[in-house]
């Protein structure tokens, strides 16, 4: 074969080199090119990072209702409360003792309403003394003329003697009328209060008279029953002369103590004025002890 002879598909001898040599300068005037329009061109900012939030599934949540509360009125303000004052505690006096009675009676004799008797009664000093010792003969039936704040009748007592009989005259019961009335007239809520008051030196004075098997009240309780069981008076009762006195001829009645015959020498009337208070004064010391 000849020179000029080449094989189909297969290039010409040299061709491989211009080939070559031209993708080479294909390849610079690119990168020319390239660096080139890099020097001319502004950087382009590049957009911001977009981040992508990641979507939330939707969940379905219940919201509980809060119903607000009615509006409340608005409160007045506290008023402090007022401190509740000091109750004084009541502290008692000491008891009264008998030496200090006298001084005592003076201020409140007049309470129990005794007039002229309780008047003439606290002029003597010791009244507290006297007074225990007058229950102390009047519970024996004795009258204790000498410690009593009356004095004996000036007068005898007058008797009626009809030839046949001698008997009390009613005209000698007027001599005890003034008593009567007193005694009638004791305020005896005030004399209780009174006994209340000088209980301690009446105790004392009583106890100085050496009584063991009795004490005062029980003393007193006793003359009051008897003077509410002396016999009504009997004007038409017959009397006998005894050397110098006048006694009963019924010996019942002459029987009776000096207290009793002594309330029966008053008179009807007199008596009941008398045997009512002693009635109220016993009864009123009977409730207390209840």
């Amino acid at each position: 074969m000849s020179d000029a002879e080449t094989p189909a598909g297969t290039p010409p001898q040299g061709a491989g080199n211009k080939t070559g040599i031209f993708l080479a300068l294909a390849g610079l005037l690119v990168l020319c090119a390239a660096l080139y329009w890099g020097f001319l061109q502004e950087p382009e900012t590049p957009p911001p990072a977009t981040t992508q939030t990641p979507v939330t599934p939707e969940v379905e949540i219940e919201v509980e209702k809060i119903v607000a509360a009615p509006a409340q009125p608005e409160a007045e303000p506290a008023v402090p409360e007022a401190p509740e004052p000091e109750v004084p505690v009541e502290v008692e006096p000491p008891p009264i003792s008998l030496g200090e009675s006298d001084g005592v009676l003076a201020e409140t004799m007049a309470s129990i309403n005794a007039g002229q008797l309780g008047e003439q009664f606290i002029m003597r000093p010791n009244g507290l003394e006297r007074g225990v010792a007058i229950v102390d003969n009047l519970r024996q039936g004795a009258v204790p003329y000498k410690l009593l704040p009356v004095g004996r009748p000036s007068k005898a007592f007058p008797f009626s003697d009809n030839g046949l009989a001698v008997t009390m005259d009613p005209v000698g019961f007027e001599r005890y009328n003034g008593l009567a009335d007193t005694i009638a007239g004791i305020d005896v809520p005030a004399t209780l209060a009174l006994y209340d008051l000088l209980s301690v030196a009446i105790e004392e004075a009583w106890d100085a008279l050496g009584y063991t098997d009795t004490g005062f009240e029980d003393a007193v309780l006793s003359t009051l029953g008897a003077i509410m069981l002396t016999p009504a008076t009997n004007v038409e009762a017959r009397l006998i002369k005894d050397e110098s006195n006048w006694i009963y001829e019924d010996e019942a009645l002459e029987s009776l103590s000096a207290l009793q015959k002594q309330i029966m020498r008053m008179g009807p009337e007199n008596a009941d004025k008398i045997q009512a208070k002693a009635r109220e004064l016993r009864g009123a010391l009977m409730d207390r002890e209840e």
